[in-house]
C-alpha cells in the first residue's frame, strides 16, 4: 500500500499536533509554573488506516491547583483536532 504522506509530511502533521497542545497548554497555565512538560504526538499507518496519537505529560509547581489530567485531555484533544485540520487540507490539496 502507498502511504497518503511521504515521512516528511507525517513529520510536518505531528509538529502541527504538538506546537498546538504546546500553545493549550502555556495559554492555561504561566511557563513558570511548569517544572516539565513533555508532549509526543505520533502516527501509525496500517493497511486500510492512517491514525495519530497525542501523550501529554505535565508536571507543575506544587502551588498550581489545576486538573493536571483534565489539561493534558484537553490538550491532547485540540492537538488530535489540529492534526485532522491539517490532513484534510493535505488531501484536498
Amino acid at each position: 500500500m502507498q502511504s497518503l504522506f511521504t515521512k516528511k509530511e507525517l513529520e510536518e502533521i505531528c509538529l502541527v499536533g504538538e506546537n498546538t497542545a504546546r500553545e493549550y497548554v502555556l495559554s492555561v497555565l504561566d511557563r513558570h509554573l511548569i517544572s516539565s512538560l513533555n508532549i509526543r504526538v505520533t502516527s501509525e499507518e496500517s493497511a486500510s488506516r492512517l491514525d495519530f496519537n497525542a501523550d501529554i505529560e505535565i508536571e507543575v509547581d506544587p502551588v498550581v491547583e489545576t486538573d493536571l489530567e483534565m489539561l493534558a485531555d484537553a490538550a491532547a484533544d485540540r492537538a488530535l483536532e489540529a492534526i485532522d485540520e491539517k490532513v484534510r487540507a493535505k488531501r484536498v490539496a
